[in-house]
C-alpha cells in the first residue's frame, strides 16, 4: 500500500487555479485517506507495514507544516490590519496587563478623586443612619411602655399610646430609608457609588492548607496534582505521595 498518495497539479483541469488552501485541503484529504486504509487493513503486521505508516507519518508533519505556513501568508495581511487597528484603539480604551489606554486612565483618576469624597459622604451617611436607628428604637420603647401603662378605660392615655406608637412608625421608616441611603455622584446616566472588595492574604500557609483540605479538597487536589506533574515532567522522581507512571507512544 502507498504511503505517497499523487496529487493533482494546480489547475490541472482548465478551472480555476486553486488556492493555497485548496492545495493543502486536497493534500492533506489525500493523506488522511490513506491513514484510513491502514486503519482498514487491520493494523501492521510487517517491518514493512510498519515503515509505511512512518513515511505516511513523515508526509503529514510536512503537510501540516505546509498547511500552517500557507495559514501565516494568508492571515498576515489581516493581522497587520488587526493589529494596526488593536494599536490605535488600545492608546484610548486598552485595560489589560499590556497597559492602560488614555481614557481607561482618565477613569482611573476621576474614580481616584471621588472615592475621599464619597468616603466622607458614606461615613456622615452612616452616622446619620445610626442616629434615626437610636431615635426610632427610642420611640418604639416609649409607645410600647406607653400602651402597657395605659388603661383600656382611660380613651386620654390610650390615645396618648397610639400617637406615640404612629410616631415609633414613623421613626422606623424615616431609620429604613436612612440605613438605605448611599453617597454617590449622579452627574451622568449611572451613578458612582462605592463599591466594597476584599483581598486575601495568607498568613499562615500552614493553618491555611489544613483548611483548604477540610473544606475544598477537590481544589487543593487540583492544586497538587498539577504541582506533582511540573514536577514530574522535569524529572523529579521520588516524591513522597507520588506514583510516577511511565507511558510510551509513538512521536
Amino acid at each position: 500500500m502507498s504511503a505517497t498518495p499523487a496529487l493533482a497539479a494546480i489547475g490541472h483541469n482548465g478551472g480555476p487555479a486553486l488556492t493555497p488552501f485548496d492545495v493543502s485541503r486536497d493534500e492533506i484529504d489525500a493523506l488522511c485517506a490513506e491513514a484510513r486504509h491502514w486503519l482498514d487493513a487491520g493494523g501492521i503486521k510487517t517491518q514493512a507495514d510498519a515503515d509505511g505508516v512512518s513515511k505516511l507519518l513523515d508526509l503529514l508533519r510536512k503537510a501540516i507544516k505546509r498547511a500552517d505556513e500557507r495559514r501565516a501568508v494568508e492571515a498576515k495581511p489581516h493581522d497587520e490590519a488587526k493589529a494596526e487597528i488593536q494599536a490605535r484603539y488600545g492608546a484610548l480604551i486598552q485595560d489589560n496587563k499590556s497597559g492602560k489606554g488614555r481614557a481607561v486612565l482618565a477613569v482611573e483618576t476621576c474614580k481616584a478623586a471621588l472615592t475621599p469624597w464619597l468616603e466622607r459622604q458614606e461615613a456622615e451617611k452612616q452616622a446619620a443612619a445610626a442616629a434615626a436607628r437610636r431615635a426610632a428604637d427610642e420611640r418604639a420603647r416609649e409607645a410600647a411602655l406607653a400602651l402597657q401603662l395605659s388603661k383600656p378605660s382611660d380613651l386620654e392615655e390610650r390615645e396618648h399610646a397610639e400617637g406615640l406608637a404612629q410616631d415609633a412608625r414613623r421613626a422606623e421608616a424615616a431609620a429604613a430609608r436612612a440605613e438605605q441611603d448611599r453617597a454617590s455622584a449622579r452627574g451622568g446616566a449611572r451613578a458612582v457609588t462605592l463599591r466594597t472588595t476584599y483581598r486575601a492574604e495568607v498568613t499562615d500557609e500552614t493553618a491555611f492548607a489544613r483548611w483548604a483540605w477540610a473544606n475544598c479538597r477537590a481544589d487543593l487536589s487540583a492544586a497538587l496534582t498539577a504541582i506533582a506533574g511540573r514536577q514530574v515532567a522535569a524529572g523529579t522522581r521520588g516524591i513522597p505521595g507520588v506514583t510516577v507512571h511511565e507511558e510510551r507512544k509513538a512521536v
